[in-house]
C-alpha cells in the first residue's frame, strides 16, 4: 500500500496570536530606545534586560508561528533587522546627528511600512491558499473491488479527513455490485486527492455525487391550453382540461382496457419529494411504503403520481393511464429522495431505486434530474441493471434546458427508457432535452398538463417531469397484464407502435397507449 506522502499544512496564527506577538514587537522596541537613552544611569540593566527578554520572546513565537523551524528564520531575520535600526536611529538621536522627534517619525514609519507590507503579503497568501492550498469540498461514490475490504479506503479517509460511509443496502446484493460502493465527502486535506485514491489498489472507480433536483415546473402561463371536447367513456369532471387524451386516443385505450383481467396489481413508484396519498384522487390507487413519504410538502410528486395512476372513473377529478376497469391495475406508491425543496444528491435517487425494486416496484418513475459532469453514469447504470434483475423498468425524464439529454443524469443511464415532452401540436416543446443521443428514447405529452397537487387541488403545469409519469402509468398497466414484461420488450412496443412526427429524430417516437396495449396482448 502506498500513499503520496504530504507535506503538514501551514500552521494558521489566530488574530489574539498576532495582536500579542506586534504588541512585544512594539514594547521591545520601545525597551531598546529608553535602553539607549539611559545607558549611563542606574536602571539601565533594566531596559538592557527587557529589551533581551523582548528579543527572546520575538524568537519563541516566531518559531511557534511555523511547523517547520527552517521557515522562522526569514521571520527572526526580518525582526532583528527591524530591532537593529531602532537602535540605529535611536544611537543617531543619542550623537544629536538627528532630532529626538526626527528619530520617532522614522522608527513610527518603519513599522507602519513593515506592518502595511505584513497585511499585503498575507491578503496575497490567503487568495493562494484559497485558490490552490485549501480544495473544494467533495461528494464522491467510491467503488471498491468486490470482495476487497474496505480498510486502505477508510486508512485514506483518515488521512485525508474525509467522512467515509457505506452507500447502498440492496436486498438482494449478490445480484449487484452497488453494496461495494461508498460516499466519501468533505474538504479534503489536500488538493491532489484524486492522484491519492488512484494509488490504492481496492478502489476500482469513482465518480461525483452529483446534485439532483427535480426538474422545475413550467407554468404555461403566456399560452392558455384551450379545454378539449372529448367525449371520454369516464366521468371524471376534469377530462375537459386534459388535451393529452384526445393525442393519446385514451378512449379507445379505456374500452380496450375495460375489456382485460389483470395478472396482478402492478406497482408504480414515484421517486420525488413525496405523495400526497390523501388525495381525493389518489387515496383509492395509492399503497404506502413508509408513512414519512405520505406527503408532499413541495407538490412534485403528487402532479406526477397523478398523471400516471389517479384514480380514473370516480366521478372526481381526472383521468390517468390507471385505466377504469373493475379490477384495480396500478397501485401508486412514493419513495421521498427529494428535500422538501425538490434538491438530492445521486446517492439518494440511487438508494431510492434499490428500495423502490426491494419493495416490489414493477415500474420505477424518476421526474427529476442534473446536469452530468460525465457521460458514463456508472452507478445509475449499476442501479437501472438491479432493478431490471428485480424485474422492474425505469423511466425517467429528459430534462427541461434544451440541450442534449445525454449531458443529463439520470437520463442517460444506459438501460432507461428516457422521456422527452411535447405539446399541443406534437412538437418537441421548447424547454424539453433532446434525445437523439439516447440509446431509449419516447416521448409524451408535457405543456399544460393538468393534474393532482396537494390538498385536493389540481393544476396544469408543464415539463419533461409531466411527461414521464405518462410513460411510467402506461407501462405500470402492461406489466399488470404481462409481469414478465422486461424493459427491452416495453421500450420495443412503445417504440414500434409509437407515433412519428416531424421531430421524431430529436425527441423520440410519441407514445400511444391504446396501439402498445394492443400490441402486447396479440
Amino acid at each position: 500500500m502506498t500513499y503520496v506522502d504530504y507535506p503538514t499544512p501551514r500552521r494558521r496564527q489566530s488574530p489574539i496570536f498576532k495582536k500579542i506577538y506586534r504588541s512585544m514587537l512594539l514594547l521591545t522596541a520601545l525597551a531598546l530606545s529608553i535602553w539607549f537613552w539611559r545607558r549611563n544611569l542606574k536602571d539601565a540593566f533594566l531596559w538592557m534586560t527587557l529589551t533581551y527578554l523582548g528579543v527572546g520572546l520575538i524568537a519563541w513565537a516566531d518559531f511557534s508561528s511555523v511547523s517547520v523551524a527552517a521557515n522562522a528564520f526569514p521571520k527572526i531575520l526580518k525582526d532583528f533587522i527591524m530591532l537593529g535600526m531602532v537602535g540605529f536611529v535611536q544611537s543617531m538621536a543619542v550623537r544629536k546627528q538627528i532630532s529626538v522627534w526626527s528619530a520617532v517619525i522614522l522608527i513610527f514609519a518603519m513599522f507602519a511600512a513593515v506592518h502595511y507590507l505584513e497585511q499585503l503579503i498575507e491578503v496575497e497568501e490567503g487568495k493562494a491558499l484559497t485558490q490552490k492550498d485549501i480544495p473544494a469540498a467533495i461528494s464522491q461514490l467510491v467503488e471498491v473491488k468486490e470482495g476487497a475490504t474496505f480498510d486502505e479506503l477508510e486508512d485514506f479517509a483518515a488521512r485525508q479527513r474525509l467522512e467515509l460511509e457505506r452507500a447502498f443496502f440492496p436486498e438482494a446484493a449478490s445480484e449487484t455490485l452497488l453494496d461495494n460502493y461508498f460516499v466519501l465527502s468533505g474538504t479534503p486535506a489536500n488538493s491532489d486527492w484524486e492522484a491519492a485514491l488512484a494509488t490504492l489498489p481496492t478502489v476500482t472507480y469513482w465518480e461525483p455525487n452529483e446534485t439532483i433536483q427535480v426538474e422545475p415546473f413550467i407554468d404555461p402561463v403566456e399560452t392558455k391550453i384551450p379545454a378539449t371536447t372529448n367525449s371520454l367513456s369516464i366521468n371524471d369532471p376534469f377530462t375537459s382540461e386534459q388535451w393529452a387524451m384526445e393525442v393519446l386516443h385514451m378512449d379507445e385505450y379505456y374500452q380496450l382496457l375495460h375489456r382485460q383481467t389483470p395478472r396482478k396489481m402492478a406497482r408504480v413508484v414515484i421517486l420525488d419529494t413525496g405523495i400526497d396519498g390523501d388525495h381525493e384522487d389518489l387515496v383509492d390507487n395509492y399503497t404506502s411504503i413508509e408513512s414519512k413519504y405520505d406527503n408532499d410538502p413541495h407538490g412534485h410528486g403528487t402532479h406526477c403520481a397523478g398523471i400516471a395512476a389517479g384514480v380514473t372513473n370516480n366521478g372526481l377529478g381526472i383521468g390517468s393511464l390507471a385505466g377504469s376497469g373493475d379490477s384495480p391495475f396500478v397501485a401508486v406508491s412514493s419513495v421521498k429522495v427529494l428535500s422538501s425543496g425538490g434538491m438530492g444528491t445521486q446517492k439518494t435517487i440511487i438508494a431510492g431505486i434499490i428500495e423502490a425494486v426491494d419493495e416490489g416496484a414493477d415500474v420505477v418513475s424518476l421526474s427529476l434530474g442534473g446536469r452530468s459532469t460525465q457521460s458514463s453514469q456508472r452507478a445509475y447504470s449499476a442501479a437501472v441493471e438491479y432493478a431490471h434483475k428485480r424485474g422492474a423498468i425505469v423511466v425517467a425524464a429528459a430534462g427541461n434546458s434544451n440541450r442534449d439529454a445525454k449531458d443529463f443524469a439520470p437520463a442517460n443511464a444506459k438501460g432507461i427508457i428516457t422521456v422527452s415532452a411535447i405539446d399541443q401540436l406534437l412538437l418537441r416543446a421548447p424547454f424539453s432535452n433532446r434525445t437523439e443521443n439516447i440509446q431509449m428514447a419516447i416521448a409524451a405529452p408535457g405543456v399544460g398538463i393538468y393534474s393532482t397537487i396537494p390538498g385536493n387541488g389540481y393544476k396544469s403545469y408543464s415539463g419533461t417531469s409531466m411527461a414521464c409519469p405518462f410513460v411510467a402509468g402506461l407501462l405500470g398497466v402492461m406489466k399488470s397484464l404481462d409481469p414478465d414484461l422486461d424493459h427491452r420488450r416495453a421500450y420495443a412496443l412503445l417504440h414500434n407502435t409509437g407515433r412519428e412526427s416531424t421531430e421524431t429524430r430529436i425527441t423520440g417516437r410519441i407514445v400511444q397507449p391504446a396501439a402498445a396495449l394492443a400490441a402486447l396482448l396479440r
